[in-house]
């Protein structure tokens, strides 16, 4: 797909050539999570904007500029929440 699912984060950056642990237990970033693990293994990673807690369940503003990570390590807990690690 020429589409990169979006992770927006209101303090987390994701750098060049650094390994980042995340955890994921949204429903919608779970699925996301699940559809890039089936693919891959892709999504983007961008801050959010001032302002993002009036739509964040929506289309909250993020920043233009992002960076894509590649999910290298995964986890899926019983439960269905992942722990992964992007670079």
């Amino acid at each position: 797909s020429d589409l990169l699912p979006l992770f927006p984060l209101p303090t987390v950056v994701l750098f060049p050539g650094v390994f980042l642990p995340l955890h994921i237990f949204e429903p919608r970033y779970r699925a996301m999570v699940a559809d890039a693990l089936a693919g891959d293994r892709l999504i983007g990673m961008t801050l959010l904007r001032e302002g993002w807690e009036d739509d964040y369940e929506g289309r909250p503003p993020v920043y233009g500029v992002g960076c894509s990570g590649l999910i290298t390590h995964w986890e899926q807990l019983p439960d269905g929440r992942y722990n992964i690690v992007l670079r």
